[in-house]
């Protein structure tokens, strides 16, 4: 028998999850049949040209009017009458707030309503968030099994609410790296899910994308990602002061949005680098691409991630690295690249200068890291083991 596969999502598409739109294609490549659903609609500047298209593919569960919300509930409660009433009283006792579990309990509703005429109907979610959340109610009114992927944060820092109801609850837990799964068994060992696998995301091939071998005078250092507490670009900021001090010259592009803004550029003005530091604001995905080109150092700073796929990009591109060793990124990294402890900058400014002074021999470095994302985060490999994964899961 086969599955009715629903992939839901908290939003998308958007451009911070471009990861899942690639996984989406690649698996559809493969030949997988699925659906896509997602709790909310992404603002058009979220959304990349290349992914418009599959907006008009997505279930969006915010888009349902009040005759369907009410429809949606009354055919779950005419079905499973105990079940609808046991689901909607254990909600006050939730971790979650009382108005964002009854907003999921509606979801789910709408979802299963929206899928109803699909048999064997199995739903898998990235992530613990919302869009678990939403699972997980589908779960309690309908019996339908659901799937995770654990990323990082998800799961390591951000605490989401009732994380380990929503773990526990899983059919299937799919983590893309193996420090989830030690993290798994040492914080959360009653969750026993029935079926686990480790499947990595993974990138394609990088076209035409090939970073300049000649180094200039002035070091080139790119970050890429949302300016926010977990990305912490602030101790990059300041370990570029650091180095101005020490009179390295470099010009450092930190490219992403997000909150942390006005708290960045109050810090690149108090450290006098404005002419040295720049927030370029959010750029597309080939935009990025097109400036691997020109960098001549890749540095992540975060204080928590999972597998950073732009890691991955800079990996395959041959740009010399340096990262934080947090997470699964030293299981990604291993030795094709400089790993620096998080939250200092200090050590950040070391290990760029010593690249900036030619102390690292960073052309075995790139054909390691070259190595190691075609051995292992190839998107199209991993993706052909998803597929397979949610394939062999028993009806």
């Amino acid at each position: 028998m086969k599955r009715s596969i629903v992939f839901l999502n908290s939003v998308f598409p958007c451009l911070s999850e471009t990861f899942v739109y690639d996984q989406f294609q690649a698996l559809r490549s493969a030949g997988l049949e699925f659906d896509i659903a997602s709790n909310h609609k992404p603002q058009a500047t979220e959304v990349h040209p290349r992914m418009r298209d599959i907006q008009n593919q997505v279930h969006y569960l915010c888009a349902a009017g009040l005759a369907e919300i009410l429809a949606a509930h009354g055919r779950i409660f005419l079905k499973r009458p105990w079940r609808y009433l046991k689901a909607l009283f254990s909600a006050p006792f939730l971790d979650e707030r009382l108005i964002v579990s009854l907003s999921q309990m509606t979801g789910a509703a709408i979802l299963l309503r929206r899928f109803a005429h699909r048999p064997h109907l199995h739903i898998h979610a990235h992530f613990t968030y919302g869009a678990a959340g939403v699972a997980l109610w589908a779960q309690w009114l309908d019996s339908v099994p659901y799937s995770l992927t654990l990323h990082g944060s998800d799961l390591i820092f951000d605490n989401p609410p009732d994380l380990e109801t929503k773990l526990s609850s899983a059919d299937a837990l799919v983590s893309i790296s193996r420090f989830n799964i030690d993290f798994l068994q040492t914080h959360f060992p009653k969750v026993r899910p029935r079926h686990l696998a480790i499947i990595p995301m993974g990138i394609p091939p990088l076209e035409n994308v090939q970073h300049s071998t000649g180094r200039a005078e002035v070091l080139r250092l790119l970050t890429v990602g949302r300016l926010s507490n977990h990305k912490a670009q602030h101790f990059l900021i300041d370990a570029c002061a650091i180095l101005q001090a020490r009179g390295v010259k470099f010009l450092c592009d930190i490219v992403g949005e997000g909150d942390k803004r006005e708290f960045l550029e109050t810090r690149i003005r108090e450290s006098r680098l404005e002419s040295c530091v720049r927030l370029l604001g959010p750029r597309f995905h080939h935009q990025v691409l097109e400036m691997y080109r020109d960098t001549d150092l890749f540095v992540l700073c975060s204080i928590t991630e999972g597998q950073p796929v732009v890691l991955m990009e800079a990996m395959r591109a041959g740009i010399p690295l340096v990262a934080t060793a947090i997470a699964a990124i030293p299981e990604l990294v291993q030795d094709a690249g400089m790993l620096v402890p998080p939250s200092d900058s200090l050590a950040l400014a070391d290990a760029i200068e010593r690249f900036a002074h030619g102390g690292v021999s960073w052309q075995d470095m790139t054909a390691r890291a070259r190595a190691i994302i075609a051995e292992s985060y190839d998107l199209e490999k991993n993706s052909l083991r998803f597929k397979g994964f949610l394939e062999t899961l028993p009806v």
